[in-house]
């Protein structure tokens, strides 16, 4: 049982990389807020497909909140969130298959040109995006506060590297699942416990 002396006021949910803020897992999480008790405000940031404003983002955001915080992120949007981590009070943590070295990544599609998957504007990773990276990869830290959920059969990042970098989090890993997590709906009594939140026992993640 939660105690409810400890949930948080607000949940932040951190979209990944050329995502968008009603991506499905966002609208799962929006409605399993919407369920909670107690009930949290729940925030989703359209977040830029470059590192550099999605992070000041980001930082403005968790700034105008007022009272506890958990704040969620997927793949790029993890590395977000563990940025915010460092420099902010956040009660908890919740990461999905996150990016955790997304440089390595950016270096080797360096040059790549993609449409972004919501609005069709077409973009090229690029040297500011390396740099942008550079700038915000720190040590990890409170990994004590994170909870990470991750695919065995995630097909763009090896989860093992987050299991190594993450060392002190609480891990659930999901046999089998992929970078989309297909399991995220039934985990989300878990994700929101996290923040000392309670779901409905007849919670039902389809409308």
């Amino acid at each position: 049982m939660n105690d409810h002396a400890n949930a948080v006021d607000n949940v932040l949910y951190l979209h990944g990389f050329n995502s968008h803020p009603g991506s499905a897992k966002a609208e799962l999480t929006r409605r399993a807020c919407e369920q909670a008790r107690p009930r949290p405000r729940f925030i989703a940031p359209a977040l830029s497909h470059h590192p550099g404003p999605a992070w000041q983002t980001a930082q403005e955001v968790m700034s105008t909140l007022t009272g506890r915080t958990m704040v969620i992120g997927s793949s790029m949007g993890g590395f977000l969130a563990m940025g915010l981590a460092r420099t902010h009070d956040v009660a908890s943590v919740v990461l999905i298959n996150p990016a955790v070295d997304p440089l390595k990544i950016a270096l080797e599609r360096m040059g790549a040109e993609i449409e972004h998957v919501e609005t069709g504007e077409m973009f090229v990773i690029d040297e500011s995006f390396a740099d942008a990276l550079r700038e915000q990869q720190a040590e990890v830290v409170n990994a004590e506060r994170f909870l990470v959920l991750l695919g065995s059969e995630d097909e763009i990042l090896d989860y093992r590297q987050a299991l190594e970098m993450l060392e002190g989090s609480r891990f659930v890993i999901n046999e089998g699942d992929d970078h989309g997590l297909s399991r995220y709906p039934e985990l989300l009594s878990t994700v929101l416990a996290h923040g000392g939140l309670t779901l409905p026992e007849d919670f039902n993640p389809v409308p």
